[in-house]
């Protein structure tokens, strides 16, 4: 044992650890390994230990500074980095690794992986009154070794300078070996066990009892006795459990994704291989199995059970909720067999049925006599006038809806019916909605319809094409004369709507024309751009995957006509650039019309699209002249519902969700977690709620959450700024600045109707009457202000941050530029009409909603599949022309469609096939 000796002239407990080692360019025999380190007092330092606690010790070696040795000295003095990576095992997360390894290529393995590590002769502790000289490593793996002989475990010993490893292997029948676990004690007498590659944590129970640093070869012996009392978790090896998963692949639980067990691959053991649960501790004191291996063995048996039931019964398929993507070619061709038996029955039944009422009505039926047939005519001209009224406004769409329904029942013979056009456009609309219903309506003998065949007339009155075509201009046209574009100068002010929707690649044949519908089609200009990069690129014509449409609307009346489509395959502002002013010379010149604005999303195609018009170092390009009108402008507007959802997105990305921002300004953060702890703490279990609109897919954003503009406009509101500013005052002032800010931002630049602001008592919502109107000012001086001092604020932060950690306070630089394009547009825009002559102004004509909830007509045409094909586009465009106003926006779309009018009655003839 060491000894011990008393230090002179020192009094109180000191902690210093000094650790000898040798230089990298030193010779081993260079440094005496019994080489004694002299003390304060010059008295030289015996071998022995004291009883220290180890826990101590530890933690005052992490925190203690090393001594430095005499520049005389021939040895430098080092911190420990303690390695715990396998040297000779991969990750413990690659559970298909099935390879064995021999003894000699097992140390091979490890003697070039320590290769570059330096000696350690020992270790000197400086402990209270007493300084105490630890066996060296050397030592130390000597005595380790010797006491191996009495352990149950037959162990292969490797030894390096720098560590101890005992290797216990598993022997095959072939006699080839394989490794079971290791033992590795390391040169700062630390250990570690791993077993089939993945290490012991030292939170299992083998380590209850163990040190954190082995300071004799017996506390390392009672270790390794202590261990040779545990074995290896065989998991769940039995074969018929192996079927479930291929070697190397994880089972996970039906409500997440989680890797609850995996299968692990042939290490060698008994058996070939076996299922483990994640959280098996590999070492057990049971015989066979873990207690994580043995719970999660009943689940596997659980999941046989289900594969045999499922076997015994037969799954049918024409009613499952399965994606066709994941099922195989049999299940699919099983659930179309299905589906033909089903459908075949239920038409069998309907004959059946049909045929019942049929002789039904044969045997019962009573024939109305002549004078039946006068009475019945006076019962209806008895509900004519009750109708009548019911309804004394002669433009009510049911009382037309009666009359019309009156004078087919007159009508002898249905061909001479002559129908209200608003009637046919209603019609059209129905039937563009489900052909089938409509069917079924005009059959059920409740109401009379025009037939199918009427209909066709009026909706394919125009050639359903892409691009531009003279018929729709002269549609567009009347429907602008209808609206009162013509009535004053001011009026005559218009905006192009333009966005992409996405399609289904796909080629159809129009057997009307012959050609084939789906390559990309952008015009004439465009086509030949495209062709001549196809020429150079060696590439044949590309299938169309978008549709660009491009919409006019009025700033005055309900005018929201699609002029044009054109499809591509991703659009560009180098096409977009040739398309878009060929679009306002059009309208211009044959239309009479003079266009104000464009607006879009934040696409980068499209803020490129912007950028082609800068001219000269503007700080923010938002106009650009008007070729047709030199001294007027058109102005570049980014959608205001749009912008909203990036804002709430930057702001629910502060400190929360994917984290990718931090936003911080006047040494405050802005963050998201404080309108959840708002939502969490104040709304959703409590009796008064101060946010009663704020829900749970407010706070927690789904995938479709993202989507919807009315969920960030009520997480941007007042109400949740001013329940945030009353309940946790000045930590969240900034975040209700910025709530606020942009709050009256939407609210300014959303201005629906000319009594919304009264109704709810709300100056922001009122309409603009003046130019002079401090909203005005508000868009145009204190919000630009406010952002470019959040700029400034950030970029002279102190502090050692990087170009991308600022970039991250501040909001991204996409939703700024909108911002800041949007609210000086609008606002020239708003000036410029009243000075014209408007009476007022309202700034919900300069958003996009009504190509949305064109696009959401597209959609809803293909019934589940919400990506039609360029040939389904086409002829929808072609109806929704026809049918104009009537046709209703999807309620369920992500813009409000607004109030829908049911009481004006156009009389106007509709344009029918000759």
């Amino acid at each position: 044992m060491p000894k011990k000796k008393k230090r002179a002239g020192v009094s109180g407990r000191r902690h210093k650890y000094h650790y000898l080692k040798k230089t990298k360019h030193e010779s081993s025999e260079n440094v005496n390994p019994e080489i004694n380190f002299e003390c304060d007092s010059k008295q030289t330092v015996q071998r022995e230990f004291t009883d220290v606690n180890v826990q101590t010790i530890q933690t005052e070696f992490e925190d203690a500074s090393v001594q430095a040795i005499p520049e005389s000295s021939d040895i430098s003095v080092h911190t420990i980095e303690r390695d715990t990576d396998h040297t000779y095992a991969n990750s413990y997360t690659d559970y298909s690794s099935d390879d064995s390894f021999s003894n000699a290529e097992l140390y091979s393995s490890v003697n070039e992986s320590h290769e570059a590590m330096e000696q350690i002769e020992s270790i000197y502790i400086d402990c209270g009154d007493e300084v105490v000289e630890s066996l060296s490593f050397k030592e130390f793996s000597s005595a380790v070794k010797k006491g191996l002989s009495s352990k149950t475990r037959s162990y292969s010993v490797h030894e390096t300078e720098s560590e101890l490893t005992l290797i216990d292997c598993y022997v095959s029948s072939e006699g080839a070996l394989a490794v079971k676990l290791t033992v590795r004690f390391n040169n700062d007498f630390t250990c570690n066990v791993c077993v089939h590659r993945k290490e012991i944590p030292r939170s299992h129970s083998l380590w209850e009892c163990a040190p954190e640093v082995f300071h004799t070869s017996k506390d390392a012996l009672d270790f390794l006795e202590r261990l040779d009392k545990f074995s290896v978790c065989c998991g769940n090896s039995e074969a018929e459990f192996q079927q479930l998963v291929p070697v190397g692949s994880g089972l996970t639980k039906y409500s997440s994704n989680d890797i609850v067990a995996y299968r692990e691959g042939n290490f060698g053991a008994q058996y070939q291989s076996t299922i483990r649960s994640s959280a098996c501790e590999m070492l057990t004191l049971r015989k066979e199995k873990c207690l994580k291996c043995k719970d999660y063995g009943y689940a596997l048996t659980k999941r046989i059970k289900r594969l045999e039931d499922r076997k015994a019964t037969p799954r049918r398929f024409s009613h499952s909720t399965f994606k066709h993507s994941d099922m195989t070619r049999d299940e699919l061709c099983s659930k179309l067999k299905e589906q033909k038996n089903e459908i075949n029955d239920l038409s069998n039944t309907v004959w059946k049925l049909k045929r019942q009422f049929e002789r039904a009505i044969s045997k019962s039926g009573v024939k109305m006599s002549e004078h039946g047939n006068i009475e019945l005519k006076t019962l209806f001209a008895t509900c004519s006038e009750e109708v009548k009224r019911h309804f004394p406004d002669s433009n009510s769409r049911q009382r037309l809806f009666w009359e019309q329904q009156e004078l087919a029942a007159s009508k002898s013979d249905k061909r001479g019916m002559r129908w209200h056009p608003m009637i046919i456009r209603w019609c059209l609309f129905m039937r563009q909605k489900s052909q089938v219903a409509y069917d079924a309506m005009c059959e059920s003998g409740f109401v009379n319809l025009p037939s199918s065949r009427t209909l066709y007339d009026y909706s394919h009155f125009l050639k359903s094409e892409l691009g531009f075509q003279a018929d729709v201009l002269q549609l567009a046209k009347k429907e602008a004369e209808k609206t009162g574009l013509y009535d004053a100068e001011w009026r005559k002010n218009v905006g192009l709507l333009f966005d992409e929707i996405k399609i289904r690649e796909d080629l159809v044949y129009d057997k009307h024309t012959g050609e084939i519908i789906g390559y990309c089609n952008l015009g004439d200009i465009a086509n030949q751009m495209m062709a001549f990069d196809a020429k150079n690129a060696e590439t044949g014509h590309e299938l169309a995957k978008q549709v660009l449409v491009i919409m006019m609307r009025s700033v005055y009346g309900r005018l929201c006509f699609p002029l044009s489509a054109f499809a591509t395959k991703s659009i560009t502002a180098d096409y977009l650039y040739p398309i878009m002013w060929q679009t306002v010379s059009i309208v211009q010149t044959q239309l009479g019309l003079r266009v104000l604005f464009f607006t879009c999303d934040g696409a980068s195609p499209n803020r490129r699209f912007f950028h082609l018009h800068r001219v000269g170092n503007e700080e923010c390009l938002f106009r650009t002249v008007n070729p047709n009108y030199r001294n007027r402008q058109i102005y570049f507007i980014s959608d205001v519902p749009h912008l909203i959802k990036t804002l709430r997105n930057n702001l629910s990305n502060s400190f929360s969700h994917n984290k990718s921002r931090t936003l911080w300004i006047n040494q405050k953060d802005i963050s998201w977690m404080h309108i959840v702890r708002l939502f969490e703490e104040h709304c959703e279990l409590n009796l008064y709620n101060p946010c009663p609109k704020l829900t749970r897919n407010h706070v927690h954003l789904a995938s479709f959450n993202y989507m919807k503009v009315k969920l960030a406009a009520q997480v941007l509101s007042d109400s949740v700024a001013n329940a945030m500013a009353d309940l946790y005052g000045p930590e969240t002032e900034e975040t209700v600045k910025f709530i606020k800010m942009f709050n009256k931002f939407f609210d300014c630049l959303n201005v629906r109707s000319p009594w919304e602001g009264r109704n709810s008592r709300n100056q922001n919502l009122e309409p603009y009457s003046d130019t002079n109107d401090n909203r005005l000012d508000f868009l145009t001086g204190e919000l630009i202000d406010y952002l470019k001092s959040w700029d400034e604020q950030v970029k002279n932060r102190a502090g050692n941050f990087s170009k991308a950690q600022r970039a991250t306070m501040l909001l991204s630089y996409q939703t700024v530029e909108g911002v800041r394009l949007s609210a000086r547009s609008i606002s020239a825009c708003v000036k410029l009409l009243l000075n014209e002559g408007a009476s007022y102004v309202l700034t919900h004509c300069f958003n996009q909603d009504p190509l949305e909830q064109h696009f959401g007509h597209y959609r809803h045409k293909c019934g589940g599949n919400n990506n039609p094909s360029v040939y389904e586009v086409r002829n929808t465009l072609t109806t929704i022309r026809a049918v104009n106003s009537q046709a209703l926006a999807p309620k369920r779309g992500n813009t409000d469609r607004g109030r829908v009018d049911n009481f004006s009655i156009d009389n106007n003839k509709l344009p029918r096939k000759k």
